[in-house]
């Protein structure tokens, strides 16, 4: 079962707590941390895979995945938590920035934004305990 299977599960579950905001923001701040886990933990073992092809595709398409995901993410706690959507909207709009970053013979935009994403990410999860 993949990262997606299991948010989309806590969404469901999160979607159906009724009057408990202590329950739904602590369900919240799981959800968060695991996409934000799972991110920086792909994102290093990417890196360190010693990868010979499509490496900065590779790259791209995690970018544009994550951002999407945190996109969706952002849309169900944003209203309970305010800040932490507002970070996911925020590291999305990173991960859109690297995944059309440009590739060349002398240069890399890509790997830079996701380095720095996945060390931000690192952050909110500190932010998030």
């Amino acid at each position: 079962m993949g990262l997606w299977d299991i948010l989309y599960d806590m969404v469901k579950e999160y979607r159906a707590i009724k009057g408990d905001e202590e329950k739904k923001v602590l369900l919240a701040k799981s959800m968060a941390r695991k996409a934000y886990l799972r991110f920086n933990l792909d994102w290093d073992t990417e890196k360190k895979s010693d990868r010979k092809s499509r490496v900065f595709t590779a790259q791209q398409e995690m970018l544009e995945s994550y951002a999407q995901m945190y996109l969706d993410l952002a849309v169900e706690i944003i209203d309970i938590l305010p800040e932490e959507g507002e970070n996911l909207i925020k590291i999305a709009t990173m991960m859109k920035k690297g995944a059309c970053g440009e590739i060349t013979y002398s240069t890399n935009e890509v790997t830079p934004i996701g380095d720095e994403c996945a060390e931000r990410v690192l952050g909110f999860v500190t932010e998030l305990n």
